[in-house]
């Protein structure tokens, strides 16, 4: 994925402006997706039931797309398996933090966020490690396919191993109400707006740094193809850590601090590779990865859940997913496309850097803490 805009860019004859274009259509089944999903699981269909389905379309769709030959069919393809893939992160998030509710009503003991995360992290680089040494000494690329597959149904029996959530009868004027609404009403109230404001400028940055960041590598700091994606899975390997560390680090300074800090050094991070392009500053820059995660794609998930109520908790990360980090992605290929068109890759981490400081100023300036339940039933009943 990394390399994906170089192989459009030299084999497809894709331009700069085309290449976000393509970006910003990819993204587009963020738009729907989430919310759809994440509204069965709240009008109790059983969510593992909907992971299940998700994960088996992703495998007949990857299945399919590997004994395809035509570029129309296999587009066509690569957009129903963004479908199902682009709704697994809230719908996992929903089901986590359901069953942890679940669990600190019963005083039971929970397992961490961050700890359950890491194991995304994991995935994401095992397949890498499987596959390096067949591609390396001349295996088939299709082969990337059969060992997608592989992991969608590892994925698919996983889900029938999660426990079953105890849920709870939804009162008639609950039934009344459509969960997808309540939560547009709870994420953009004035407790938390600011949040999702900041969130969007900072995967709006997120989105145009990973749309164009493999063609800088190749184009202008000029780093051999084969190198680039063990770059990025250096960053991958410090976001483990990072992980890791989040439940000390939350203690310590904060979620709302933690979401500053990455973004402000997301911000430092473009400006450094677009003032220094040399191989040096490629790596260095990789341990700012770990934080960014955190801010981007650990610590909103768990604001975003202390606004949730149990009939509308799948549909607040839903909602969140798609308005935030769809509408985000979406529209930073293209405007991103549009910045370096004249083939001025720099202005793609300018860009990116400006959008990471709006982001980081409305977090810090303009959002307030939104306290756990804990400490909301607390204050109640004060």
């Amino acid at each position: 994925m990394p390399l994906m805009t170089v192989f459009l860019r030299e084999q497809g004859g894709f331009n700069y402006l085309q290449l976000g274009i393509a970006s910003s259509l990819m993204g587009l089944p963020m738009l729907f997706s989430p919310i759809l999903l994440t509204l069965f699981a709240d009008r109790n269909i059983d969510p593992r039931r909907i992971l299940a389905i998700a994960f088996s379309l992703s495998s007949v769709v990857l299945t399919s797309i590997y004994f395809s030959d035509r570029i129309e069919l296999i587009l066509i393809l690569y957009f129903f398996h963004g479908l199902s893939f682009v709704a697994m992160l809230p719908l996992q998030d929903g089901f986590y933090f359901s069953l942890t509710e679940q669990y600190r009503k019963e005083n039971q003991p929970l397992t961490e966020y961050p700890f359950v995360r890491v194991w995304g992290t994991i995935g994401f680089i095992l397949p890498s490690l499987l596959l390096f040494i067949p591609l390396k000494n001349g295996a088939d690329p299709g082969s990337i396919l059969p060992v997608a597959v592989m992991f969608c149904l590892l994925s698919l029996a996983n889900s029938f191993t999660l426990p079953l959530l105890n849920r709870r009868i939804i009162e008639v004027t609950a039934k009344r109400q459509i969960p997808t609404r309540t939560a547009f009403a709870r994420l953009y109230s004035p407790e938390g707006r600011w949040l999702a404001v900041g969130i969007f400028f900072g995967l709006w940055a997120a989105s145009t740094y990973y749309v164009f960041i493999a063609n800088y590598m190749d184009e202008v700091i000029e780093i051999p193809r084969q190198y680039i994606g063990i770059i990025f899975n250096i960053g991958v390997t410090f976001e483990i850590g990072y992980s890791l560390l989040m439940p000390w680090l939350q203690r310590k300074i904060g979620l709302k601090s933690i979401i500053s800090l990455g973004l402000g050094l997301m911000s430092l991070r473009m400006l450094l590779l677009a003032l220094f392009p040399n191989p040096v500053v490629a790596v260095a820059v990789q341990i700012m990865h770990g934080l960014e995660v955190l801010a981007l794609f650990i610590a909103p998930p768990m604001f975003v859940n202390r606004l949730a109520g149990d009939e509308y908790r799948n549909s607040m990360q839903g909602v969140y997913t798609m308005s935030v980090g769809g509408c985000s992605r979406v529209i930073a290929g293209c405007t991103a496309g549009l910045a370096i068109m004249n083939g001025n890759l720099k202005n793609g981490l300018f860009m990116g850097a400006a959008l990471a400081f709006i982001g980081f100023l409305v977090i810090t300036i303009l959002f307030g803490r939104i306290p756990p339940r804990s400490e909301q039933q607390i204050s109640e009943s004060e």
